[in-house]
């Protein structure tokens, strides 16, 4: 049966909250986790979500690590809840760690066949750390690597 891996970094830094916060972020991310459920449906696959979160600052107060789970599962809860009405067999996990290290790890472990990723709006600094992390991926698994970008919402003519 094919395993399919969607998967977000989520970073902390000592001043900064979780960029899963962000709307942008997390509206990628979605659009990623969309894909993979609706294309398990299809292919009868299993579905993987990963969250990795990593702190930049041994500083930060850990219980916002314990607010970041139970946030990022309300975001997740109603589209697991219904890919799983839909049979769909959907696991969610949290990792700590280096982004990169730990995708590899689950990749290997689980012997994951497809990895989804939503590819990140904004800035060009986030496009560049974002290549830099898939490049690094890509060398080291064996699987097939889907990159979602979601859709823009239209805008009426007048």
């Amino acid at each position: 049966m094919e395993q399919i891996l969607v998967c977000m970094d989520i970073r902390q830094d000592a001043d900064g909250p979780f960029p899963l916060l962000n709307q942008d972020a997390t509206d990628d991310f979605l659009a990623a986790v969309y894909r993979a459920i609706h294309l398990a449906e299809r292919i009868k696959a299993n579905v993987h979500i990963l969250l990795v979160i990593f702190q930049k600052s041994a500083s930060s107060p850990a219980d916002s690590l314990i607010g970041l789970e139970g946030e990022a599962k309300k975001h997740l809860e109603l589209m697991i809840e219904t890919a799983r009405s839909n049979g769909v067999n959907v696991h969610h996990y949290i990792a700590k760690g280096n982004f990169e290290a730990e995708v590899i790890r689950f990749v290997t472990e689980k012997k994951i066949t497809l990895l989804i990723l939503g590819l990140p709006h904004g800035d060009s600094e986030n496009s560049v750390e974002f290549n830099k992390t898939l490049n690094g991926i890509r060398q080291n698994v064996r699987c097939a690597i889907e990159l979602v970008r979601r859709k823009e919402h239209l805008t009426r003519r007048k």
